[in-house]
């Protein structure tokens, strides 16, 4: 079997290794162009770059997918069987997803019709959803309509966040995802139609990190496992921002920001509805701490308020 891969993400990474591992013949890495990144703002290249390096795979990094007959060209010479994309973040137009004779398929993170979208999982913590899945698909002109090869589920975790979630969801799905392309290239699975009410997944935008203790205490412990690690959500304090990386609701009752009471896992605070018990926070600029650290270093007491 050969295929193309189309990826820009590091959630990639497993399915890439376990193609491999199938003695599948990755002709191509697509990916997006080298980006900016770090206090240094030095170009860095994407994740599937990297690898496909490691490994003297050919990498191609277009700017545009429309209207260039030379990335099409390319594409076409390679004689893959099927492309397949995981995490790419582009829109890839019928004039390349229709060039394999077994088309293009998609790895997304939900069971859809659920969460269609850039965020799938992201989402799937804020609606506090106690599982989820990954449906492998072939991508047509819609947003994620296109018919399903196969879906496996996916339980969530109450102790992870995005980022662990997103972590172990790349390793577990990985396989599911290798026999599934194998399959449908051999002409062993029908495609089916997507069936049911369909949801939305956005992308989040990095201001929805400005969090208001003012939202219920289990609204808030479901967007700091949702944000955590990329978009750091905070609140204010002392004029600057501290940063929630774990936190835990529970019962309490006290006007918004207001430190109810003082355990070993770190401050309990008063939110619209509810507390949150703070158990790992960071300054900006500085390494993350305990709860407990952070109340003792900040001399906190009950009855003052996080501002």
């Amino acid at each position: 079997m050969k295929i193309v891969f189309f990826s820009s993400d590091e959630v990639s990474l497993p399915a890439l290794e376990e193609f491999l591992k199938s003695g599948t013949e990755i002709a191509a890495v697509v990916t997006g162009p080298d980006r900016k990144a770090g206090r240094g703002m030095r170009l860095r290249p994407p994740a599937p770059k990297v690898f496909a390096r490691e490994h003297a795979i050919e990498v191609l990094q277009p700017e545009k997918l429309k209207k260039n007959p030379e990335l099409r060209e390319r594409l076409a010479s390679f004689k893959a069987d099927v492309f397949v994309v995981v995490s790419y973040g582009r829109i890839i137009p019928p004039s390349i997803f229709n060039i394999p004779p077994r088309r293009t398929v998609n790895l997304h993170f939900s069971l859809l019709p659920a969460l269609r979208g850039a965020s799938p999982l992201r989402w799937a913590i804020l609606k506090g959803m106690k599982r989820t899945g990954a449906t492998v698909f072939l991508i047509d002109r819609g947003l994620d309509t296109g018919p399903i090869l196969s879906q496996m589920e996916f339980h969530l975790r109450e102790e992870e966040n995005h980022g662990q979630a997103m972590e172990r969801m790349a390793r577990e799905t990985a396989p599911f995802l290798v026999e599934t392309v194998a399959s449908w290239v051999e002409g062993k699975i029908t495609p089916r139609p997507q069936r049911g009410k369909p949801s939305y997944a956005p992308k989040v935008e990095k201001s929805a990190a400005a969090l208001s203790l003012k939202e219920d205490a289990t609204v808030l412990e479901r967007k700091i496992r949702a944000f955590n690690p990329d978009l750091k959500p905070w609140i204010p304090f002392r004029g600057g921002r501290l940063i929630l990386l774990r936190a835990r609701a529970v019962e309490g009752e006290g006007k918004p920001g207001e430190i109810l009471e003082k355990t070993g896992e770190g401050p309990v605070v008063a939110a619209g509805r509810g507390a949150l018990v703070l158990e790992e926070v960071q300054m900006p600029g500085k390494k993350p701490v305990s709860g407990a650290s952070f109340m003792h270093g900040a001399r906190l007491k009950e009855g003052d308020f996080l501002l």
